[in-house]
């Protein structure tokens, strides 16, 4: 590969935390949030204007995992995360974009609206005296041994750095704990290949229907995705996932691919933008509803599902999400089951890796490993039940002052499948800044935290553990 050679050059250190949080999803809200509320001095960074993530950015709703195991009919009313994410979800419900607290409790989900939560965050954030850096991209970190000194940085004001004294990798994609030289997995073992990608979009101008006409033109869609027409996991282009009801917020569509990859990036986004479009130029041709039907909003990003995982003394497993199991240092609560959306990006009829694929031995991964998979039916935590995330699962091996929260934590590819969803990552943030201040507080290393003062400190906060 050909190099260019840069010219070595001082970077500005631009601003000092206690506690520098990087990326502001639902991995790292909380966690700056909790920080600063305990008195830590703390700095979020962010590459968008705005926080949330994939909440935001990926248009993803509703926010999922918030209560006990249950499916369909069985669904679940008992709450198993509160706190932040509580709280979060009453100031939007104060302003319209999001149900009550006791609604939600009977849903699978919370939905809500993406710029009240825009909002919502940049109040909180402001009010616990978080200082932001937003479009601001972090490209480096700056080692004094095996411990982050600084982060590397550039905006529109240039390159620069942030000092701090501890840091949280909250990136999704465990960015910094890369940069730091610290060990990292990625995806299933037997390829690497993490879960594929997918982005929510928004339909309206279309005319009312009826819940029969939706079912037959689901059913249409269906056949057309049978036939090859369209490249969707699902039919659901009805979806009405967000708060608001007067346009559709759809999760159908795929493509594989490595969120750490830009070439990968760049494809995904390019097909799930083909595919909407495909869709709707068919149902403005076809359906007499949708003649005067629209694009809304596409998603400022596609939505990775897995990629890096930080590796720490402890990884989250499938059976661990499935078994329902407790840790003494158990910090968040998670109920979302083992959910692999096929890391091939394969379509309908493909939707989970299970031992059931309708692929079968087209697959060189089911040819390998199906006698290990498992099956829809064992895919979910006992019902009513729920799986603790333990502390352990946040720290580095390698890097003494980094934590992990949101979807990068240490975690096999299967545990990642459960803990992923963004109900988890709310609450695993609040412990990390709560744990990263905490440890501040006392002047003990992370790996030292008392784990069961952390674990009062949630409860004192309004958390479930």
């Amino acid at each position: 590969m050909r190099t260019i050679h840069e010219a070595p050059r001082e970077i500005p250190v631009v601003a000092e935390a206690d506690v520098v949080v990087c990326g502001g999803g639902p991995g790292g809200f909380p966690a700056a949030i909790a920080a600063a509320r305990h008195g830590a001095k703390t700095l979020l960074i962010e590459r968008y204007g705005f926080l949330g993530g994939l909440a935001t950015a990926g248009l993803v709703s509703p926010v999922l995992g918030h209560t006990a195991s249950g499916v369909g009919s069985n669904a679940s009313n008992t709450p198993i995360v509160e706190g932040i994410l509580r709280e979060i979800t009453e100031r939007m419900h104060a302003l319209d974009g999001a149900p009550e607290w006791a609604a939600t409790l009977t849903r699978w989900g919370i939905e809500f609206d993406a710029e009240a939560l825009k909002i919502v965050l940049d109040e909180l954030l402001q009010e616990a005296g978080v200082e932001l850096l937003l479009h601001t991209v972090i490209t480096d970190v700056v080692m004094d041994g095996d411990r982050i000194l600084a982060v590397v940085v550039e905006n529109k004001s240039g390159r620069q750095a942030v000092a701090g004294k501890l840091f949280i990798d909250a990136t999704g994609d465990a960015d910094i704990a890369a940069r730091a030289g610290a060990p990292t997995t990625k995806g299933r073992p037997f390829d690497g290949r993490g879960e594929s990608m997918g982005s929510f979009f928004h339909l309206a101008g279309y005319a009312p229907l009826s819940e029969e006409r939706k079912q037959e033109l689901r059913e249409q869609i269906a056949h057309e995705m049978e036939d090859g027409r369209f490249r969707f996991y699902n039919a659901g282009f009805f979806g009405t996932n967000a708060h608001h009801k007067d346009h559709s917020a759809a999760n159908m569509t795929r493509a594989a691919g490595d969120s750490t990859d830009v070439g990968d990036m760049t494809r995904a986004e390019l097909n799930v933008r083909r595919d909407i479009w495909e869709l709707l130029r068919y149902l403005r041709a076809n359906v007499p509803e949708f003649e005067d039907a629209y694009v809304q909003q596409t998603s400022p990003q596609v939505g990775p599902r897995e990629s890096r995982q930080v590796v720490g003394p402890y990884r989250l497993s499938g059976e661990d999400v499935t078994q329902g199991r407790k840790f003494d240092d158990g910090i968040a609560r998670g109920s979302w089951w083992v959910d692999i959306h096929c890391p091939l990006g394969n379509t309908y009829p493909v939707h989970l890796c299970v031992a059931s694929c309708p692929k079968g031995e087209e697959c060189p991964f089911w040819a390998a490993e199906h006698e290990r998979m498992l099956d829809r039916d064992e895919l979910y935590p006992p019902q009513g039940d729920w799986y603790d995330i333990p502390y352990r699962s946040l720290l580095s091996v390698a890097v003494p002052n980094l934590l992990a929260s949101g979807r990068c934590i240490s975690a096999t590819h299967e545990g990642m499948a459960g803990a992923r969803v963004m109900g988890t990552c709310i609450a695993i943030g609040q412990a990390a800044g709560t744990a990263a201040a905490l440890a501040l507080a006392a002047n003990t290393p992370l790996a030292e935290v008392d784990v069961q003062r952390l674990r009062q400190m949630l409860r004192d906060d309004g958390q479930l553990v």
